[in-house]
């Protein structure tokens, strides 16, 4: 297969992936919600002819699973996409607002599951002409932080036998049709703790009796942003 052909390819499919991808930002579901959203890649995936098609994670109906397999043997790779939104009202006045009052895709998650499923018209096409199979993952709760939608597909199966895999990210400040690159990571993660600060209750009139913990975790936020000016070694890349 060469890149023209390649190109021909998905550019055929292009009208088909801008039009899902404004169903999906239409209708937004919420981490562990995404029920619409994953019934509807369900059956795409189904009418391509995928094998292995499996949905819902994690106890839900969210997240779905589908295999393409060549016609000779390989390795698997695995390709992701994220599929839940925000709780956020949506401002843009557009055709294809949020329908869903308190939610919408400000994150990209509905184009990259239109992106995928795009991916899954073209590589569906050539199927004669692949070895190895190729994992499509649709990932719910990339949102949702500790409660991630990520281990539990991995707990239930979905990365067994996989040899690499692949995902992205849309990225506003690069021009349209620029796809960027580079060795390593790219992004920061996110760790989540908690930190509880007790105070002492007392009377305004008799501040030295109390303890005010408003003023120490406004000092432990403080005394937080020098970790990185002193802790770390600048040539690390930190937030």
């Amino acid at each position: 297969m060469d890149g023209k052909t390649m190109r021909k390819r998905a550019e055929a499919v292009a009208d088909r992936v801008a039009a899902e991808r404004r169903r999906f930002h239409e209708h937004p579901e919420l981490s562990w919600q995404e029920v619409e959203t994953s019934r509807f890649i369900e059956e795409r995936l189904r009418a391509l002819g995928l094998e292995n098609v499996k949905r819902g994670f994690g106890g839900t109906e969210s997240g779905v699973t589908a295999d393409l397999v060549g016609v000779r043997p390989g390795r698997t790779v695995a390709l992701r996409a994220d599929i839940d939104a925000l709780p956020l009202t949506e401002e843009n006045d557009i055709p294809y607002r949020s329908k869903r009052s308190g939610v919408m895709h400000a994150c990209g998650h509905d184009a990259h599951a239109a992106i995928l499923l795009g991916v899954a018209d073209v590589l569906a096409a050539m199927r004669d002409e692949l070895s190895g199979r190729v994992r499509f993952l649709f990932q719910p709760a990339e949102e949702a932080g500790t409660n991630s939608g990520a281990p539990r597909m991995i707990e239930e199966g979905a990365l067994d036998g996989v040899d690499a895999i692949g995902g992205l990210h849309v990225w506003s400040p690069l021009p349209a049709g620029t796809v960027g690159l580079r060795s390593g990571p790219v992004m920061a993660s996110a760790d989540i703790w908690d930190l509880t600060v007790q105070g002492k209750g007392g009377h305004s009139a008799m501040p030295h009796r109390t303890v005010d913990p408003t003023i120490t975790a406004s000092l432990v936020v403080t005394a937080l942003q020098t970790v990185v000016s002193r802790e770390m070694d600048p040539l690390d890349t930190v937030v």
